[in-house]
């Protein structure tokens, strides 16, 4: 008697061991979790990494710059920290002298352009007269001293500056020092004068010490009777000299003091005036000084200050602004500036 071979399953044995019941779990087992969004768990792409040299925006992380611990700006281009210092030039004008000063707070890169150039100035334009023999040396001195006060301060803090002063090649390596050997020149040729070194020669190369007197030769000779003469008289002339001139040397300038409430010192936020009281626009020789905001005379606040520049246009960029004041300097266009000015009555 053969026993029948159990039935075949039409369509394969299910996964796993050959128990429908166990192993995956294909009847009413829930499906996977789908993956998760790119960024979320593992495995997943890391962060991309910022380009090389990248900075965050603004002063790390976000932060804005920390303020002046004492709230010293540079004027020029608002950079921290900077020191209050004075760097001067001098211009001899054969008859008199004229002194020029410019007043801080610098930054360590404007005060050593200011302090180059107006050296260098000085080096060329200050020798021409007796006085600016010995104030010329005195101003260099006298820089040089604030120069180590610049030096002194580190570098601008980063994010914290506009626009700077170029503080071109050091004074040593300029043409305009070439101008010391003026004075030096002077010097060593009046102490070679003086001690005779500058004296006529001979031909043994010994001083000259002038012609040499005849020597005289006395004798008595035999009197004789001398004839009696008497000459005429004549009338002597008179003539009269002409008065000499008279020269008065002009009084002696003194350097004008600096005023601290000019628009030179007026940053954003302050408020001015004219002093004329004719608008900005229709007035080309204004009197504007800086006063405090509470004040009932102000008639203009302070939108924006751009430095190294005269042109009016770049307040347009300033939507708030309705007038401007423009400071041109020929000399030094890097003392330019415009102050963009919203009108308050």
């Amino acid at each position: 008697m053969s026993v029948p071979p159990p039935p075949q399953m039409p369509y394969g044995p299910p996964p796993g061991d050959g128990n429908p019941y166990g192993g995956a779990q294909p009847y009413g087992a829930p499906p996977p979790p789908p993956p998760g969004p790119p960024g979320y768990g593992y495995p997943s792409a890391p962060p991309p990494e910022p380009p090389y040299g990248a900075q965050p925006p603004g002063y790390g992380y976000g932060y804005p710059p920390p303020a002046p611990m004492d709230g010293q700006t540079c004027r020029f281009c608002g950079g921290y920290p900077a020191v209050d210092v004075k760097v001067r030039g001098h211009q001899g004008l054969v008859l008199w002298y004229r002194m020029l000063t410019m007043r801080g707070p610098f930054c360590r890169t404007c005060g050593t352009a200011t302090v180059r150039d107006m050296s260098a100035k000085t080096l060329v334009q200050g020798w021409w007269g007796w006085a600016s023999l010995f104030l010329t040396p005195i101003t260099l001195l006298m820089n040089l001293a604030a120069n180590g006060r610049i030096k002194q301060l580190p570098p601008p803090m980063p994010g914290t500056h506009g626009p700077q002063l170029d503080p071109g090649v050091p004074l040593g390596r300029r043409p305009h020092t070439a101008m010391l050997l003026l004075p030096v020149s002077l010097v060593v040729t009046v102490i070679l004068a003086a001690i005779g070194v500058l004296s006529p020669k001979d031909h043994d190369n010994n001083a000259d010490p002038g012609p040499t007197p005849t020597p005289v030769t006395t004798f008595s000779p035999t009197p004789l009777p001398m004839p009696t003469y008497t000459p005429p008289t004549f009338p002597s002339p008179t003539f009269t000299l002409p008065p000499l001139p008279s020269i008065t040397l002009p009084p002696i300038t003194t350097p004008t003091p600096v005023e601290t409430n000019g628009p030179d010192y007026a940053k954003v936020g302050d408020c001015l005036r004219n002093e004329n009281g004719t608008s900005e626009t229709t007035d080309t020789n204004p009197k504007v000084t800086v006063l405090p905001c509470t004040d009932s005379k102000a008639q203009y606040k302070v939108i924006y200050k751009y430095l190294a520049t005269s042109d009016k246009k770049v307040c347009e960029k300033q939507p708030k602004a309705d007038g401007w004041y423009t400071s041109k300097h020929p000399d030094l266009p890097a003392l330019d500036y415009v102050l963009c000015l919203k009108q308050l009555q």
